[in-house]
């Protein structure tokens, strides 16, 4: 896991088969600006040198918060208590990021019953398919009578997603999604040998923090774990290329009624010095309304296996910032 606290980009130009090209590349040291500045400058020479060679190199890389291709993670820092480390993300959120205590992040999806969703999705390609066919023949035989199927070969399809999301919006659809989730989580843990699991209530499904032991982010167990969990993928590739575990412990903005993103946008770290106030006047309206929202509500501990004392110390942190022993509303 590597957070830095400074970042550079470099700019440096050449010529590649008598054209000239211009290579762009970050930086970043936990110790000075300067050292930033130096990796960077390093990094766009030996990356135009390879354009050079004949290789084929991006022109600049990508501006991203969480990593990617080899870069760390992009994100202010807020805190360092040893290797734990506390961010503010591109949206305005804390997150605790950590190299080997696993959280794990079940987010729930409100969808139908499996054979309910299928239904509906082929009454809505079949139906638009039929539409379209006998369109056509009316077409060849009796002229504009076709137009008014073509139209409904349209019309079909967004009627049928429109009543799937009206079904879906039903209340009970999302508790019992929810549910199953949890039925799955408990299932996972008391099936796993030694195991000891704490679960958080989030606002869009459960939380699972492994107390037992610890786990490298990039290892196969680690990853198989929380497939069986059900976290979502995206979140466990990141894990996987960043060498981290990361968990969001303060609300997002848009739960918290804050109608404006961060500011300036995009909220990549670092921010230039002329625009910091922009930033920074954000923040104070955001750590303000904050204060009354809980990122996740503790719910139980599950397993029967004894709890690491590593595990136990990012618990009792992670539950403090997130105060997930509150009674504050989920944000």
């Amino acid at each position: 896991m590597q957070i830095p606290e400074h970042w550079a980009e470099a700019r440096t130009e050449g010529k590649v088969k008598g054209k000239r090209r211009v290579v762009r590349r970050f930086g970043w040291s936990d110790t000075s600006a300067a050292e930033a500045e130096e990796m960077a400058e390093r990094r766009a020479a030996a990356a135009l040198s390879e354009l050079q060679q004949g290789r084929i190199v991006n022109a600049r890389e990508p501006k991203i918060a969480y990593g990617g291709d080899g870069l760390p993670i992009r994100e202010q820092v807020l805190a360092r208590d040893g290797d734990l480390v506390i961010t503010r993300n591109s949206y305005g959120a804390h997150c605790l990021n950590e190299p080997d205590v696993m959280f794990v992040d079940v987010d729930v999806e409100a969808v139908l019953a499996p054979w309910l969703e299928r239904a509906l999705s082929n009454t809505a390609s079949v139906g638009a398919i039929f539409c379209v066919l006998l369109a056509i023949w009316l077409f060849s035989h009796q002229g504009p009578v076709g137009c008014v199927l073509l139209l409904a070969a349209v019309l079909l399809p967004l009627l049928v997603v429109s009543i799937r999301q009206k079904l879906r919006d039903r209340p009970g659809v999302f508790a019992a999604n929810k549910q199953q989730a949890r039925e799955r989580i408990d299932e996972v843990a008391s099936t796993t040998q030694n195991g000891r699991f704490a679960v958080y209530e989030t606002p869009r499904g459960w939380r699972v923090l492994a107390l037992h032991r610890t786990f490298d982010p990039r290892s196969r167990e680690a990853r198989d774990l929380m497939t069986a969990f059900g976290t979502d993928p995206t979140y466990a590739q990141m894990c996987e290329v960043q060498a981290c575990f990361r968990a969001r412990t303060s609300g997002k903005p848009w739960r918290m009624g804050i109608a404006t993103n961060m500011r300036p946008r995009p909220g990549l770290w670092p921010i230039r010095p002329e625009r910091m106030p922009v930033r920074e006047a954000w923040v104070t309206d955001y750590e303000a309304r904050a204060a009354g929202f809980a990122a996740c509500r503790f719910v139980a501990e599950l397993g029967t296996g004894r709890c690491d004392p590593r595990c136990q110390r990012v618990q009792r942190v992670h539950d403090e910032l997130a105060k997930a022993r509150s009674q504050l509303p989920l944000a």
